[in-house]
Formats: structure tokens, sequence, C-alpha cells
């Protein structure tokens, strides 16, 4: 893992498995994870009966998470967010992080339409809901970088890169290696830079366009 989120996120979820089983939703505690709440997400899919997976939903989506594509991800699907050629690979590894209960690591990759591009890490990690069924995600989606145009240039959608399902056992030192994000200004002007400071002023965006006077 190349994120210090990531690997944070990967071994609070290991200290919640008991017995070897996949933790409940119940057992989630966001005071202990507070630094990495902006970039975490829970999943749910509803109809994840007899072996059949629909795409998840997005229950709960972090702010710096709805900021890369600009948009309340609440109620949105997984799926919505990626390529059409990657939907299937996407639904093959959601489906074995549910009915199988094994972690994912999901190398990531985006460009918005003014031709910036994002490296992403995404971790997809099983849940168990009230009733036993695991049919939730607990996971993170962190850029390698945090360059200045995110919130104000949205990433239209995701490509899948790789794929790799660690050990759930793993002890950290093997899974992780605490690799701070960084924040890159590569390829900004400083008229670019400083609009995207002044849009991120009181939480607010400024939009290109409109009606001048």
């Amino acid at each position: 893992m190349k994120t210090r989120t990531s690997a944070d996120i990967f071994r609070y979820w290991q200290s919640l498995r008991s017995n070897g089983r996949v933790p409940s939703r119940d057992q989630l505690d966001p005071g202990a994870i507070r630094h990495a709440l902006p970039d975490v997400f829970i999943l749910e899919d509803a109809d994840a009966t007899h072996g059949r997976v629909a795409s998840p939903r997005f229950r709960l989506a972090g702010t710096r998470l709805c900021s890369l594509f600009v948009r309340e991800l609440r109620g949105a699907r997984l799926d919505s967010l990626w390529s059409a050629s990657d939907m299937e690979d996407l639904s093959t590894v959601t489906r074995r992080v549910m009915l199988a209960g094994e972690p994912a690591v999901i190398a990531a990759s985006g460009t918005t339409s003014h031709g910036e591009q994002l490296a992403m890490e995404l971790v997809l990690l099983p849940l168990r809901s009230r009733d036993g069924r695991n049919d939730r995600i607990f996971g993170s989606l962190t850029p390698l970088s945090r360059p200045v145009w995110i919130g104000a240039h949205p990433l239209p959608f995701l490509s899948l890169d790789h794929v790799a399902y660690p050990d759930r056992d793993a002890p950290v030192t093997e899974v992780a290696a605490r690799a701070a994000v960084v924040r890159s200004f590569a390829s900004q002007t400083r008229d670019s830079a400083l609009r995207q400071v002044i849009a991120r002023v009181m939480h607010l965006s400024v939009m290109d366009g409109g009606k001048g006077r």
C-alpha cells in the first residue's frame, strides 16, 4: 500500500476482527480513524443474496472523496465512477470482497477534462450488517498527490490499473509502507493555483462560465 490512509484503515479493520470473522458495521468507531474520515466511505448492497451482488452504492462518503468528483456521492453506485471498460472487472472485485470476505487494494487513475492526471489507491474491506450478511464494504480512496485543482476540476471517471488481494492477517509491517501523501503543484500556473485557493475560501467553488455584465 502506498498511502498512510490505506495502511491505517487496513490496520484498523484488522483490529476489529475477532476469531477471524469479518467485522460488523456497528464496530466502526469514527473517532479511532478521525484523521482518515475525509477519504473514507461505506458501501452497501441490499441485494447481496444467493451469491448475487449488484454494484454497491455509497452509504457514506468523506468530503475529500466527494471533492475528487465535485459532487455528493451518497447514493451513487460505485461503478458510476469507473470507465465502462472497467465495470466488469470492478464487479468481480466487489463480489470477491463481499462474498469471500477478502480485502482488496486497487491502483487507479483518472484524468480531468483539462488533461490533469491523478494516481489513486482504493482499499475495499468487507463488513457485516446486523443480520450477519457480508453486504457492506468499508474503504478509502486516496490520491497519491494533492494537486491544487482538486475540488475545481472533476474526474469524469477512474481507470482500474491493478488489483491486489492482501493477506487479511498479514502483519502491518508487511502490509503497508506509511508513505505520506504530498501536495503537487506540477503543471499549475500561478494564475491557476491562485484561482484554486480562492475557490476553497469558505468552502465555495468557483465555476467557469456564466453571464458577463
